[in-house]
């Protein structure tokens, strides 16, 4: 099953052709893309491996938490191209995809900068066939999430994920018993988007395209002149 995943809710954010086991290709995208800038994009990584648009046989789209502007214009290119080929769409949670992203096992917490000195983030629990939810999504600065840690899994070992531009993330989990930072990685974070979107599309759990919408965990940020 051939399919597209955009994910546009963290700066670097990218586009990507395969299926729930292999990327055939992927473009990692500037910070701010514009929708204007990701068409040409896209066509460009079709062209790339001798296909066309009407071989997309489904569309996954990151839903955030994250960028309130790039989830936006991720959603409506998804929305758009799954309209007119008439093909699946499925939204993923970002969190989702990324504490599935790695073979890690036990409790995990993906932790996605987010602003005014908090984070995006939750808590999982991962075995070797499921991906179970154990709290819902966060918005919350680091310490209330490392003190949510201490208090639930004190004595269970944590592993937290984040991107490479959060590294000094490294300092405050090292001061957490049993825990240790595990920095995701653009092609797996992309191979467990496209996963966990064909996963859904196999047991019919498609999304309207009229009705899905981003996944906002906090309000969006406004700035108001006077």
């Amino acid at each position: 099953m051939l399919l597209l995943g955009i994910d546009t809710s963290i700066k670097k954010g990218v586009l990507c052709l395969g299926d729930g086991k292999r990327i055939l290709t992927k473009q990692i995208l500037a910070p701010h893309s514009s929708s204007k800038e990701l068409l040409p994009l896209l066509d460009a990584l079709i062209k790339e491996k001798g296909l066309r648009t009407e071989d997309l046989e489904g569309i996954i789209v990151s839903l955030g938490p994250g960028s309130f502007t790039g989830l936006r214009i991720g959603l409506s290119l998804a929305k758009s191209f799954a309209f007119v080929l008439e093909i699946p769409l499925v939204g993923v949670p970002t969190l989702d995809t990324w504490a599935a992203s790695i073979p890690t096992k036990g409790i995990i917490c993906p932790l996605c900068k987010a602003y005014g000195n908090k984070f995006y983030g939750g808590f999982y629990k991962k075995d070797e066939e499921k991906l179970l939810e154990l709290s819902k999504y966060l918005f919350l600065p680091l310490e209330e999430i490392i003190g949510q840690t201490l208090k639930k899994f004190s004595s269970q070992k944590v592993t937290f994920l984040t991107l490479r531009e959060c590294k000094d993330l490294a300092v405050e989990i090292k001061k957490i018993k049993n825990s240790s930072l595990f920095f995701l990685e653009e092609t797996s974070l992309a191979r467990a988007l496209l996963k966990l979107g064909e996963e859904k599309i196999k047991k019919g759990e498609i999304d309207e395209v009229s009705t899905l919408v981003p996944l906002y965990v906090s309000s969006p940020k406004i700035a108001y002149s006077g």
